[in-house]
């Protein structure tokens, strides 16, 4: 039985090193052809920019060659230390030639943004970069790519919003950012859906906490850039007292739904061990009703049951029942989609997954800008045609 186990560790052992060697050789192949495609490619634009071939006597003879030098390029394949770049006697190359092939290709700057957007420290970035790409990118570069991403982060803040979408979803995540000490803060975060499926991450701030005057100036905020609320069919949100004023104050015709997952955690936190499992399964039956009257004759048999040994969890349910019930004014085919806030909620189960391992935000703009990376990545994922930061079509 050992030996067999054995055999099978260095079998596997085997299949790693020949993965590794074949990548290494078509890396190295990789970067052989693209750096005779770029000297080709230099060649044929000193040609043209000449007017003649090497050696050729013409009269449309504009400059001659004087040479080479070599410059480095890096490259998402490695980095190519000696390419090799024509001289010529009264000039050099146009520029135009060579700014097709800058030193730290589009693809190298998205991965840095994308490994800064993830936490990783100006330090460490540049030790990934020499793992990577075979060079240490500069400060300097590291520089740009940051202020990139305050420019990007500004345009989507700053971005119009259509007045198109019929449900809108509010909730707010709660982490901890190092700033003098540790402090909790909440990101608030709004997500529209329209009438064809397509959603959106609308927004998202960072505060110091929720309460009605954060939330209602979150709200002016969505006003203000064009989310006036004509076409918004439900809002649903955890039901949390300053968010609930705050709507009631700025989107006061709308219908808010409370979330039933939200609320049936409330509930399950108000049982004891041995209840939690037969009392929240005969809740959630409510919720599979198939039309309201059939939903209130279930809780109305369900709060008979429970009252009398989990009054306060039967209250908590009780006090927001219709609240919960708001799903049943629209399709049946909408139901599943505005009860939660599922939607927002896989946004911060990603956001968790991304900041797990670095325990807390490193600072307020880290976490702004965390939070705006994956923002972008999920809106262009749901909706691939979208432009990016034009929120407005």
């Amino acid at each position: 039985m050992e030996a067999k186990k054995l055999a099978t560790e260095n079998l596997l052992q085997i299949q790693v090193n020949v993965k590794r060697e074949i990548w290494d050789f078509l890396e190295k192949g990789m970067l052989d052809f693209l750096k005779k495609c770029l000297e080709t490619l230099f060649d044929q634009a000193l040609k043209e920019q000449v007017g003649a071939e090497r050696y050729q006597r013409t009269e449309q003879r504009k400059d001659y060659r004087n040479g080479s030098y070599t410059r480095s390029l890096t490259t998402k394949f490695g980095h190519l230390p000696n390419l090799e770049v024509p001289r010529l006697r009264h000039g050099s190359l146009s520029q135009e030639a060579l700014d097709r092939y800058e030193r730290i290709h589009e693809d190298v700057e998205r991965a840095i943004g994308q490994l800064f957007l993830a936490g990783v420290s100006t330090r460490r970035l540049r030790s990934l970069s020499q793992e990577l790409f075979g060079r240490s990118i500069s400060a300097q570069t590291v520089s740009k790519t940051t202020e990139a991403l305050n420019q990007e982060l500004e345009q989507y803040r700053q971005a119009p919003l259509d007045d198109e979408y019929e449900f809108l979803f509010l909730d707010g995540i709660h982490d901890r950012v190092r700033e003098i000490g540790v402090e909790h803060k909440v990101m608030l975060c709004a997500l529209g859906i329209c009438k064809d499926g397509s959603k959106r991450i609308l927004a998202f701030r960072l505060v110091d906490q929720e309460d009605e005057a954060v939330w209602s100036a979150f709200l002016v905020e969505l006003k203000t850039r064009g989310l006036k609320g004509e076409q918004l069919k439900i809002i649903t949100s955890d039901g949390q007292p300053g968010l609930l004023k705050a709507l009631r104050q700025h989107f006061t015709f709308v219908p808010q739904q409370r979330c039933i997952a939200h609320k049936m955690r409330n509930v399950i936190a108000k049982l004891k061990r041995s209840q939690k499992q037969p009392c929240a399964a005969e809740a959630r039956l409510i919720w599979a009703a198939p039309n309201r009257k059939e939903a209130v004759r279930r809780f109305k048999e369900w709060e008979e049951k429970w009252y009398p040994v989990a009054e306060s969890a039967v209250q908590c349910l009780r006090k927001d029942l219709f609240a919960c019930l708001k799903y049943y004014d629209l399709p049946e085919e909408k139901w599943k989609v505005v009860r939660t806030t599922n939607a927002l909620e896989r946004t911060f189960r990603e956001v968790r997954r991304r900041t797990r391992p670095m325990n807390l935000f490193p600072n307020e703009k880290s976490a702004q800008k965390i939070f705006y990376g994956i923002t972008k990545y999920l809106n262009q994922n749901w909706n691939p045609s979208q432009t990016e930061f034009t929120q407005k079509g």
